[in-house]
């Protein structure tokens, strides 16, 4: 339509005007109509960008009927105002255009008339355009969403509906009528779905426009155009740039304009050829900058810029092959000649490969030396031999009979890899990722799974009627898969220990560190992949990277075996990485956990038949069902509401203190909740100024004897010391990697014994911090490792009432006790593992708490629940699952022991605090 446009204000503007003075008028005002729209248009572009949504929240395939993630887009009203005066100039545009030139030209002009058929008929799909602007969401599809989509959407249709009927009726209803029976059969999905017609009105365009914010695969701006096109559609790009040179340096390739008579006037029609390949151009570049710039980028978009270049090809050899004298080459021996031309140019890529390859000629005596070298020589002798041919045989030959010939016979041999590379990514490498043509792309995991169900829950129940759980990481493409299984559990991200009973359970990796409490040792794991991703080493190219490409005869070599053959076996060798299907990355994998007790029914499955009975969980029989007696917070950031909370410290006087995590802030509270003190802010110490009192992420809390409140500041990586009211005291550590003893990487826990020394855990840095009430270094332990004193990711800690310490082992899944060494540091005394702390995601961080017999209390955050040991690590009870009521958590944060029996806990997944009085 923009092309059309054009078109037509170009042949208006060339043709004589019943009153010239009208076309000056309408030259200006058309100008500023179009400034108007370019300023609006540069706005969006360049400074009213959203703030796209993470791409990795989308790179999967949408589950049908999801609506995509959309911050919503909020215009100023100023550039409103500015659209508005351009659409004023525009109708000011137009009322010169009818004064001057005259409406019945205006309406007998073919462009004119095909740009109002189109524009009209795609009229009433534009409303998401106004819904977006306002900032509305057009995929709303709720009531109000819907009368928000209509009162622009009606109108819109009525507006196309006149405007045609106005222009041509007969025309425009015959052409209205066939557009809408495709548009009909299609949106209503055989007219199963007849809400279909109203939301694919919008929900075609309404989702591209939510897509452009979410940048789904943010791909780099140069995807199509030395990525997808260069390998998948380099037929049609060069045949594209032939027809640019015939069009410029062609001889004739277009036949003289025709002259008619219309209303009187003699009118140059421009011949259809020369229109078609223009129209053609135009649709090809702007479809390249436009998809180039659009915030998604996937690689089936590619067809609506391959296309217009497939029809401008078909054009361009169309030319070359009509233009040729078969009868002279048929005359002249030429398909001796096209014989010797394919070998000849197959010959010649196969010296140059042996030449600019890893293996050049004459490098030496060694097999692999010698068959380089023969390779060579076969290869020139025969470039050699077919040159002497063709040059025998083209010697009466015109410049111009070479040049064709030569062309199709180029082009024909890319037609042929252009057919092998559809075929191979289409019926052979289908299953893979390394086709570039495809983005987030189901594994061969799925299919397997599927497999094995089917054909354990036909042996188990005789049908399909076993009970299958899923997790929300699997729900593609498995709510399709399971969808005649009548037994399916899904479970989402919030797993619970009934999912025992479910014979089989399907996982993504994001939850294995949840699943593995519940499954324990009563299940068989299987791993698989469940989505891979075509490589994307193209991402972040750098001049240095492009020229090794064209440099280095390895790297060369190895990106010509992949646009060749999609075979990354060199590519690699180079860049010493395996990249096998079973170790492909970027992939993301996948268990299914079959109960022990099905799958010794299913010997092809497990080893034989056992009666023995297999406890799932060591800590079976410890579980304590208990109700929290006070509860207290919700999601907020008012005083008393929390995001996602973690520390907890119980103050002197009973209050407590608790870290506001995500709010960035302390609290201070009675012990109903009631806040008392509030201190806090946010600052990121690493992109500027970050003063005493604000935090990023603080952690770990604790209160020394004398009321003292030291907290970590987890990511500005330091412990900040606060008056029991939250007055700023003072603070110390940076960023490091331990080469001083407040360099800190993340540190996450701290607590204070009774003589006020400050003990931290340096997580990032495997190790464990003593330091006095100031700040002032006493003694380190610790370095990583799985040896006693060793550490894999500390992070909670507790000190009991003999002085002993206690450190959270988290990857190393233990606990291990130390005791006071009398020079200020500790020793080690003892470990125990935990049945627990599977994940290594940023929230799977456990805390721990003592209490004066003893016992030690930890946190399974993942695993929602709380352990609690004696001093030798033997498990006492547990107690808590997923649950949004007071007897159980979402997510278990940390724990602090107010005295034997109370116990108080924070829910940082349902943002509260929990006390808890025990038996």
């Amino acid at each position: 339509m923009i092309f059309l446009a054009i078109y037509f204000l170009a042949r208006t503007y060339q043709a004589t005007w019943s009153r010239p003075e009208m076309r000056n008028r309408f030259l200006a005002v058309i100008l500023i109509a179009a400034l108007a729209f370019a300023f609006a248009g540069g706005w969006l572009l360049i400074g009213g960008e959203e703030t796209p949504v993470t791409p990795v929240e989308t790179a999967e395939p949408a589950v049908p009927g999801e609506i995509p993630p959309t911050s919503g887009l909020t215009i100023p009203w100023p550039l409103l105002a500015v659209v508005g005066v351009g659409v004023i100039f525009l109708l000011v545009a137009f009322y010169y255009l009818i004064r001057g030139y005259g409406l019945s030209r205006m309406r007998t002009d073919y462009a004119f008339g095909l740009l109002i058929l189109l524009t009209t008929l795609v009229l009433p799909m534009m409303a998401p355009f106004p819904v977006k602007l306002l900032g509305w969401d057009p995929l709303d599809y709720t009531t109000i969403g819907m009368w928000r989509t209509a009162a622009f959407m009606i109108p819109l249709g009525i507006l196309a509906i006149l405007i045609g009927i106005w222009w041509n009726y007969r025309v425009w209803l015959l052409n209205a009528a066939l557009f809408y029976a495709i548009y009909v059969v299609f949106y209503t999905t055989l007219f199963t779905n007849g809400t279909g017609f109203f939301t694919g009105m919008v929900g075609s365009l309404g989702y591209w426009i939510a897509q452009q914010a979410v940048e789904r695969g943010n791909q780099p701006w140069y995807y199509y155009a030395f990525l997808q096109i260069p390998i998948y559609e380099y037929l049609p790009a060069l045949g594209s740039l032939l027809a640019l040179g015939l069009s410029i340096f062609g001889k004739d390739p277009f036949p003289e304009e025709q002259i008619e008579t219309v209303n009187g006037e003699e009118v140059r029609r421009p011949n259809p050829q020369r229109l078609a390949v223009t129209l053609l151009g135009f649709w090809a570049v702007t479809s390249l900058l436009a998809y180039t710039y659009a915030g998604e980028k996937m690689p089936w978009l590619t067809v609506h810029i391959a296309f217009p270049m497939i029809l401008l090809s078909g054009w361009s050899i169309g030319y070359l092959i009509e233009t040729t004298n078969w009868a002279v080459l048929r005359a002249r021996r030429g398909v001796m000649v096209v014989i010797l031309m394919v070998v000849f140019i197959t010959s010649l890529a196969g010296l140059l490969g042996s030449i600019l390859g890893p293996n050049p000629p004459f490098q030496g005596k060694e097999l692999a030396q010698l068959q380089a070298t023969s390779t060579f020589l076969l290869a020139f002798l025969t470039v050699i031999a077919t040159g002497v041919g063709l040059f025998y045989l083209m010697k009466s030959w015109t410049l111009g009979q070479i040049i064709r010939l030569g062309s199709l016979t180029f082009l024909g041999l890319l037609a042929l890899l252009t057919a092998r590379a559809a075929y191979t990514s289409s019926f052979v490498n289908f299953d893979f990722a390394n086709e570039y043509l495809v983005y987030a792309h189901a594994g061969q995991g799925p299919k397997q799974i599927m497999s094995q169900v089917e054909e354990i829950s036909r042996r188990t129940t005789n049908g399909r009627a076993m009970v299958v759980a899923y997790d929300n990481k699997s729900t593609y493409p498995f709510w399709w898969y399971l969808r005649n299984y009548p037994n399916t559990k899904y479970f989402a991200a919030n797993p619970t220990r009934d999912l025992r009973d479910s014979p089989v359970i399907i996982v993504g990796s994001e939850n294995y560190g949840k699943i593995e409490p519940i499954v324990g040792q009563a299940f068989d794991r299987f791993e698989y992949t469940r989505m891979w991703w075509p490589n994307q080493d193209y991402y972040n190219l750098t001049w240095e990277r492009i020229r090794n490409a064209f440099t280095n005869p390895a790297m060369r070599s190895a990106l010509f075996q992949i646009w060749l053959n999609r075979d990354f076996t060199e590519y690699s060798q180079v860049v010493g990485r395996d990249m096998s299907f079973p170790n492909w990355q970027p992939a993301e994998l996948m268990r299914m956990y079959i109960r022990k007790d099905i799958t010794s029914q299913i010997w092809n499955y497990g080893v034989g038949p056992t009666t023995e009975e297999v406890v799932a969980d060591p800590y079976e029989g410890k579980e304590l069902v208990i109700n929290a007696d006070v509860v207290f917070g919700s999601e907020g950031s008012e005083a008393g509401q929390f995001n996602r909370p973690r520390g907890i410290a119980i103050a002197p006087d009973g209050s407590l203190y608790v870290a506001d995590t995500d709010n960035h802030r302390i609290q201070h509270l009675d012990q109903d909740g009631t806040p008392l003190h509030v201190w806090g802010s946010f600052a990121d110490l690493a992109q500027g100024a970050a003063p005493g009192g604000t935090f990023y992420e603080p952690w770990g809390i604790a209160v020394a004897p004398d009321g003292s409140v030291y907290v970590t500041d987890t990511w500005n990586h330091r412990v900040q010391k606060f008056s029991p009211e939250g007055e700023f005291l003072t603070m110390w550590g940076y960023f490091g990697q331990a080469e001083r003893p407040e360099a800190f990487w993340g540190p996450r826990d701290v607590v204070v014994d009774p003589d006020g020394s400050v003990i931290v855990t340096d997580t990032g840095n495997k190790r464990v911090v003593i330091f006095g009430p100031e700040g002032e270094f006493i003694a380190e332990f610790g370095e990583e490792g799985f040896a006693p004193g060793q550490f894999n990711e500390p992070v909670g800690l507790a000190l009991d009432a003999n002085g002993n310490l206690y450190v959270a082992d988290t990857w190393n899944q233990r606990i291990q006790s130390f005791i006071p060494d009398g020079q200020g540091s500790f020793l080690h005394l003892n470990s125990w593992d935990v049945f627990g702390w599977y994940g290594q995601s940023l929230d799977n961080k456990p805390f721990l708490a003592a209490d004066d017999q003893v016992h030690i209390f930890a946190t399974d955050p993942e695993g929602v629940r709380v352990l609690e040991f004696n001093d030798q690590g033997e498990i006492v009870r547990y107690w808590g699952d997923f649950s949004l009521g007071s007897d159980g958590f979402s997510l278990v944060g940390a724990i602090a022991v107010e005295e034997p029996g109370s116990v108080w806990v924070t829910d940082a997944g349902n943002n509260r605090i929990m006390h808890f009085s025990l038996p």
